[in-house]
């Protein structure tokens, strides 16, 4: 999992990324109603244990069979395109690999009913001072555990996001996706609240920032060129459903993911310069124009529907290239 990161007054990242079911319906299997915890401690540190061992190996020989055992959601997709990238590159793999290990880890673990179900690992590694916080899913009870989100943040960050509120019996509370949220935007509607804002950049949903509003003022400078014509193009990832903790001043620290498109076209006599990564990625033949598109994961803390204050905080950006196309 090789990271890059962007750093603003919060966070963002890009990095490596299945289809996951919704977090917040309940769906009964097997007769399973009853309230209990998604995991226990020491199954999620064999699940932990686990994708560590077999992420090791899908980075190391640049395997997508492994990679599509251990992961899910957008952040499957961010790293099978990463890892066909550096296959195409280095067939024989990475003999220079370290391997990823973690440590102090604290395991964030809902209680829930029926499937799918999920928790969070909250822990460092050895390739930064930064606490990844990985979510992990299991859809039903014959299925196994996949890394769906991931992000990173500081000790700093941390401490702004807050305490997760715990139920009687010391858990942490997992938050409903929709109306019920009691949020200024529930969970669900994530990704189509911020698509629809980068389009336009109206309403107050989103609090003013790197991912926000400077986001559109460099999209700005791109837009009409004397070399080229760039557009833009958000989209929600509902097949991608995000997942939700309640903190203890009734907001949320939520995970979501959202995909983007940037497409360039060249005015007359102006080549299209084609990034490294892109190329292995393309289809068509980028004679005039070149479409790339990302798929991004989003940490942000949303307020509660009353005290809205200004606004949805992004703590973490994770993006990843996973697709081009030429014209």
């Amino acid at each position: 999992m090789p990271i890059r990161r962007f750093r603003a007054t919060v966070a963002a990242v890009p990095l490596l990324a299945a289809t996951l079911l919704t977090a917040s319906g309940c769906v009964t299997v097997h007769g399973e109603e009853v309230l209990q915890p998604a995991v226990t401690k020491d199954e999620a540190a064999r699940v932990l244990d686990r994708f560590g061992k077999l992420n090791n190996k899908a980075n190391e020989d640049y395997d997508l069979g492994v990679n599509s055992r251990i992961e899910a959601g957008g952040l499957r997709e961010i790293d099978q395109a990463g890892l066909k990238v550096r296959k195409e590159d280095s067939p024989e793999g990475n003999p220079d690999y370290e391997p990823l290990e973690f440590s102090d880890t604290r395991y964030l673990i809902p209680q829930q009913r029926g499937w799918p179900r999920w928790f969070v690992a909250d822990t460092l590694t050895n390739r930064n001072d930064l606490r990844w916080f990985m979510v992990f899913v299991k859809e039903e009870p014959e299925s196994r555990w996949h890394a769906t989100h991931l992000s990173l943040l500081d000790d700093a960050e941390v401490a702004a996001i807050g305490e997760f509120a715990e139920d009687g019996d010391g858990h942490v509370r997992r938050v409903p996706l929709g109306k019920s949220s009691g949020l200024a935007v529930p969970p669900g509607r994530l990704g189509t609240a911020y698509a629809a804002y980068l389009k336009d950049g109206d309403g107050d949903d989103f609090a003013p920032g790197q991912h926000t509003s400077e986001r559109l003022g460099a999209r700005e400078q791109y837009r009409r060129t004397p070399e080229y014509v760039t557009q833009y193009v958000d989209e929600a990832t509902p097949e991608y459903p995000p997942v939700a903790l309640r903190l203890a001043d009734g907001g949320a620290l939520a995970l979501f993911s959202s995909r983007h498109f940037v497409k360039q076209t060249m005015a007359e006599g102006q080549e299209v310069e084609v990034p490294p990564a892109a190329g292995t990625l393309m289809k068509g033949t980028p004679e005039k124009s070149l479409t790339l598109e990302r798929v991004s994961q989003q940490a942000v803390v949303v307020p509660p529907r009353d005290e809205k204050g200004d606004g949805i905080v992004f703590y973490n950006r994770l993006e990843g290239l996973v697709g081009a196309e030429g014209s």
